[in-house]
């Protein structure tokens, strides 16, 4: 029988925001030894707004990182970071109201126990990577007092495909109400207009 790999995110949490980056180098060291294949890893940190600063430099990512088309580009935007530009939103949409937090964390599986996972004033490290043994990074993790929070990619990618389909429905929805306003506001411009016009000039 042939070893099982899995596709997963990971997020890995700290109370010690120093240990955050600890546990990213102790993932590229696992990498290069093959014994996970990382894809992306970045480092975030929320801030109090909801949004998500990522951490700058090369040093602080892996691979793809946070670049477009990304999985974790697409995930750290969904979770309230500025590259929800990625997918026509901008900074905070996820506390804005396209995706409520709370609904989120009631009602999506993956994202809701994400955004649990990185609260206000926390930093974290998000990965995407192939696993044979999820002791890895669950071992090293823990040996720092670590948070693992894991979800299989394809769950992910489902849910990113669900988020940007409702983001889609509700900037049509927005694009239709505001094309309606403008209408009606025509209409009363042009009834004002003749109106005048009608006593003016005593048709």
């Amino acid at each position: 029988m042939g070893t099982t790999r899995s596709r997963n995110v990971v997020v890995i949490r700290f109370d010690d925001s120093d240990r955050t980056y600890r546990a990213l180098s102790q993932l590229k060291k696992a990498d290069a030894d093959g014994l996970i294949d990382v894809h992306a890893a970045v480092i975030v940190e929320r801030k109090a707004d909801g949004s998500l600063d990522v951490a700058d430099g090369t040093d602080h990512q892996i691979g793809e990182g946070i670049t477009k088309g990304s999985l974790i580009g697409l995930l750290v935007g969904i979770l309230g970071g500025p590259f929800g530009l990625l997918l026509g939103w901008g900074a905070g949409a996820l506390i804005g109201g396209v995706i409520d937090a709370d609904k989120a964390s009631e009602t999506d599986a993956v994202i809701g126990a994400f955004t649990k996972t990185v609260p206000p004033g926390r930093n974290a490290l998000i990965t995407d990577v192939t696993e044979t043994r999820e002791s890895v990074i669950d071992t090293d993790a823990a040996a720092d007092g670590g948070t693992v929070t894991r979800r299989p990619a394809h769950e992910v990618l489902d849910e990113i495909e669900a988020a940007a389909a409702a983001a889609e429905a509700a900037r049509d929805a927005a694009s239709a109400k505001l094309r309606a306003e403008k209408r009606a506001e025509r209409r009363e411009e042009f009834h004002e207009r003749w109106g005048r016009i009608r006593h003016g000039v005593h048709l």
